[in-house]
């Protein structure tokens, strides 16, 4: 008797330890991480408060009809191809939709250089030079020491 009362508790605590494991194993499964934080306008341009809420509203105008277009882009793009992936897809529909596709990107384009010239207005001269020498740093590799070892270098 006493042998199988060990027994017994032996295997009720390995089931016990097993549904333990179980439940540790699918909770860290199904808990999601946390949200990260939303992305911060940093500004180190020695912005005013008043020039900092302006900024702030032309870069907020500016993310939410970005995310407009590109989910506009993101379907062009899918129905490009999908056509492509047809058996007898039609060349003409193809360039019609990659038209739509470059007028829809073209038009990003044109709403980030209007953005960027209304933060341009607001700024001081001296502001103005120091975002101007970032953007071309970031895009034409252009570097202020004539150094190298820039973001792209």
């Amino acid at each position: 008797m006493n042998r199988s009362r060990i027994v017994t508790l032996l295997l009720t605590v390995s089931l016990a330890l097993n549904l333990a494991f179980l439940a540790a194993f699918f909770y860290q499964r199904t808990r999601r991480p946390p949200l990260p934080a939303p992305p911060e306008f940093k500004s180190d341009f020695g912005l005013s408060a008043e020039q900092d809420a302006r900024v702030r509203g032309i870069v907020r105008k500016f993310k939410i009809n970005s995310i407009l277009f590109r989910e506009d882009i993101l379907d062009k793009r899918v129905e490009i191809i999908e056509e492509l992936g047809r058996e007898q897809g039609d060349r003409e529909k193809i360039a019609a939709r990659i038209e739509e596709l470059n007028s829809l990107e073209n038009q990003l384009n044109r709403d980030f250089i209007a953005a960027l010239l209304q933060i341009g207005d607001i700024l001081e001269p001296e502001q103005r030079l120091d975002m101007i020498y970032r953007l071309s740093r970031n895009w034409f590799f252009f570097d202020r020491d004539g150094k190298k070892g820039g973001p792209h270098e």
